[in-house]
């Protein structure tokens, strides 16, 4: 078969290991990003989720590329950890009361099942965590928390894909501004986001509406934050070549795959039709008609 743009990427690049990702809040209640990746077997993959059930149900569902551990991830304080009824909304925060009023959130999702106190784990201090190319994080407000305890991990982190909140879900919990201060902090740049969630505030009259014309309150979304690339000098050949993966692969960013490849190939880590390659394999409707 045909190889598609990915494909003749990873080819091309030789990377000398596997693309690394660290998910921190790997609840299998969505689907991953990273998901054709890992089932294409091009990344290794680590994740954490202290929810006994989603915990389980991972162990349940992994390959041979995935290691997963039932840790808190944070500043290595301790926490109460709050177990909801819909497992992926759960947090070391209690619930915001004006998120029910204001949005008709569910309290049905939100019942409280279990509140346990537990210890949080230095992402650096876990060695699965060196050198990680990519960091998905999403754990309903306690990211900053992580990304305190994570400088090292971060140093030579390319990407991170975070869950930024725009109305608040919890009480206390940092919002999208304390997230982007906390990861230009680390000496990262916002790039994208894959999307953004929004809904249509409940009135008497809601019932008249078509509500997927007037969702008009953002809640939150998920943004990519790239490693600054102002100074490309000091990233090693190695790093770029993962970051051009991930963009090709996780967060369908073309033109930063092309980038990358423009610096590797100024260093003459690969030839210059690899881009040409990449390009060709892309489809059509991202590329220009040739003459």
């Amino acid at each position: 078969p045909q190889m598609n743009a990915t494909d003749i990427l990873i080819a091309g690049l030789a990377t000398k290991r596997l693309t690394r990702i660290v998910d921190v809040g790997a609840n299998p209640v969505e689907t991953p990003p990273y998901r054709d990746l890992l089932g294409a077997g091009q990344c290794d993959l680590v994740g954490f989720e202290p929810h006994p059930g989603a915990y389980a149900e991972l162990l349940d569902a992994k390959g041979p590329n995935e290691h997963y551990e039932p840790l808190a991830v944070g500043d290595g304080s301790n926490v109460t950890f709050h177990a909801y009824e819909m497992s992926g909304l759960s947090s070391v925060f209690p619930p915001f009361e004006g998120a029910f009023t204001f949005l008709g959130r569910s309290r049905r999702n939100m019942r409280l099942v279990e509140a346990s106190e537990m210890a949080t784990t230095l992402l650096d201090d876990v060695e699965a965590a060196a050198d990680m190319d990519l960091l998905k994080i999403d754990i309903q407000g306690g990211e900053v928390a992580v990304f305190q305890g994570a400088k090292k991990a971060l140093e030579t982190t390319m990407a991170v894909i975070v869950e930024s909140r725009f109305y608040q879900l919890y009480e206390n919990e940092p919002m999208i501004g304390g997230v982007d201060v906390e990861l230009r902090r680390h000496g990262f740049q916002l790039h994208k986001f894959l999307f953004q969630k929004a809904k249509m505030l409940p009135s008497r009259w809601s019932a008249g509406l078509k509500a997927r014309f007037h969702r008009n309150q953002v809640i939150d979304g998920d943004a990519v934050y790239l490693k600054d690339l102002g100074a490309p000098d000091a990233i090693p050949d190695e790093k770029l070549c993962h970051l051009a993966i991930l963009a090709a692969s996780v967060f369908e960013s073309h033109d930063l795959v092309l980038h990358c490849l423009e610096r590797l190939a100024q260093r003459d880590r690969i030839d210059p039709a690899l881009g040409d390659a990449y390009v060709a394999a892309l489809p059509p409707d991202l590329r220009k008609k040739t003459p």
